[in-house]
């Protein structure tokens, strides 16, 4: 059986394939078009004066239309990957209102948070569980009513959505008199918009919210910011509202005066300062509807989606703060995912295809981008990347390259299929030796071309995480925050963050063996069981997904060796 999930088409679009009961292939957009996360902001939409003018109006029906062929592209990309036509397809799930009848006419429709939640219970090891979606902003019915997070339980084959919390803000008389609709997403009851918020006006822009993390770890807290905390109220019903109009004003007055009474250092932690208060805010609404979730559910497990669910900082602290024991996370929990979450849901809940993630030893893969044939791309780039080629035998490149990361040079790791995600896990990494206290410096500004107080993960070794970080949940991708052992803070400064902490990558056999292969080389030579690893790309550009998008990047960056599959190339 073929089933085909859609993603949705205003930001973060991805396509997935499922033969069965697994999945074959999927695809986020961005990686196609060479547009990061498929979108661009208008630029009002954060203007005050266009406070009324509701989300879903930024999107003309033209450019709904476009994106929507764009989604075809997806489509044909994971097509292939099993040589099948559109006619071969079985069932076709989306949590969009499509306008091209290539989709409606065939597609069954879930609801946003839904898709979210299926994509995070269907994969997960828990044959029940607790689970929360928390994002932005979920779809909009009829009746003008929201979802900006929701409470469901998982069991076996179904979801049963328990409760939801409303995403909407109440209308200012302005607002009435005008016709709006209690649907402005800048203002919504929501805690993604809450964090996009600050990041916004902290110009990280439109979902700049890792940035926004990174940053406050630089920050501390500050009384005259306290003030922040009167725009929340924690529900004791376990929902909350949040008064992000208020707030919004709030922040942004006062970052104006800061702009015109501090400079330099000082505004530096004024800004991570409100970054910091964000952060913690964000924490406690996050634990709160965590709580809430164990209260419906007294489950032990808790699977959790959304684009919150991406600040690796909070995840950590569920464990440690809240009754649940076991948290399982899928690598693309943003709406990256809600492609997957409609195919799982079309497998396991409309067909009732038996989970495959709860066979024996099983674990879910990120890498469900198609294999390249790397030989066109190398005859396309016109010799130009030849010179650079170095022989070696295929069982002796780790070996080599575990020993010029030695000599501190840094590599480009190409290898079989794209991780779906914001994290790069192996398949589309940037490596470099973590013993090197000035290469963080020197990738953030000559490679990556990024804020310098970025931080970089470690990916380690799972059989060694204990060694270098306190905390022993395993973080296979890239989604928990664990405090650095003083060893760690020695050996490997360019992985530990300013607060000593790390987001790590734990690494292992099953999941990674020849990135493990790599790490397990370089232990080998230098008794460091780390590599740096950062994604394969540029600021505001997507994750390399071909060939020729790897070589164009090793050409043009400063990078000292590009690993395209089983060919070595090193330049002088």
């Amino acid at each position: 059986m073929n089933i085909l999930g859609l993603g949705d088409v205003t930001h973060d679009p991805s396509v997935c394939l499922m033969k069965d009961e697994n999945i074959t292939a999927a695809i986020e957009l961005e990686r196609l078009t060479r547009i990061k996360h498929n979108f661009s902001r208008n630029p009002q939409f954060y203007n005050i004066e266009e406070e009324g003018q509701h989300f879903a109006k930024l999107l003309s029906e033209r450019t709904k239309i476009f994106r929507e062929k764009q989604l075809l592209q997806g489509v044909e990309y994971c097509l292939q990957v099993e040589n099948i036509s559109f006619d071969d397809l079985d069932t076709i799930v989306c949590s969009t209102l499509f306008s091209d009848p290539v989709f409606t006419e065939r597609a069954s429709f879930i609801e946003h948070h839904l898709a979210h939640s299926a994509s995070a219970f269907y994969p997960s090891p828990f044959k029940e569980s607790a689970i929360l979606a928390i994002d932005g902003y979920g779809y909009v019915r009829d009746d003008n009513s929201s979802v900006s997070a929701e409470f469901s339980q998982g069991e076996n084959n179904k979801i049963n959505v328990l409760k939801s919390l409303d995403g909407n803000h109440n209308l200012t008389k302005k607002e009435k008199s005008l016709g709006y609709k209690n649907t402005n997403i800048v203002f919504s009851n929501s805690l993604g918009v809450f964090y996009q918020n600050i990041s916004v006006l902290l110009e990280m822009n439109y979902n700049g919210e890792g940035k926004t993390m990174g940053l406050a770890s630089y920050g501390r807290k500050n009384k005259t910011l306290e003030p922040l905390r009167e725009f929340i109220n924690l529900i004791p019903n376990g929902t909350l509202e949040i008064n992000n109009r208020e707030c919004f004003l709030y922040v942004s007055k006062l970052l104006n005066k800061a702009r015109q009474t501090l400079e330099g250092a000082k505004l530096f932690q004024f800004k991570a300062d409100l970054a910091y208060i964000h952060q913690c805010l964000l924490e406690e609404m996050v634990l709160h509807l965590c709580q809430h979730a164990y209260y419906l559910t007294k489950s032990k497990n808790l699977c959790l989606a959304g684009g919150v669910a991406l600040n690796s900082v909070i995840n950590s602290k569920i464990i440690a703060k809240t009754p649940f024991e076991n948290i399982f996370i899928q690598p693309a929990a943003s709406d990256a995912g809600i492609s997957l979450g409609c195919a799982f849901y079309g497998a396991h809940y409309l067909n009732n295809i038996p989970r495959a993630s709860l066979k024996m030893n099983a674990v879910f893969s990120p890498f469900l981008g198609k294999n390249y044939k790397k030989t066109a791309a190398i005859n396309k780039s016109s010799g130009k990347i030849d010179v650079y080629k170095c022989k070696v035998e295929p069982h002796n490149l780790n070996r080599k390259v575990a020993a010029l990361l030695n000599e501190g040079k840094i590599v480009a790791w190409f290898k079989g299929g794209s991780e779906i995600g914001p994290r790069a896990l192996g398949g589309r990494s940037l490596l470099a030796d973590p013993r090197n206290r000035t290469i963080r410096g020197f990738l953030n500004e000559k490679v990556k071309f990024r804020e310098w107080f970025r931080p970089f993960a470690p990916a380690i070794l799972e059989e060694n995480m204990s060694e270098y970080f306190n905390e022993s949940v395993a973080s296979p991708y890239m989604l928990f925050v664990s405090s650095a052992t003083e060893k760690a803070c020695e050996d490997i400064p360019a992985v530990v963050h300013v607060d000593n902490t790390s987001r790590l990558q734990t690494v292992s056999k099953t999941l990674t063996p020849k990135f493990h292969d790599l790490i397990k080389s370089f232990f080998d030579i230098t008794g460091i069981p780390v590599l740096l690893n950062t994604s394969l790309n540029r600021s505001s550009e997507p994750i390399v997904e071909t060939p020729e998008d790897v070589i164009e990047f090793f050409l043009a960056t400063p990078v000292d060796v590009l690993v395209l599959e089983d060919e070595l190339f090193i330049k002088p």
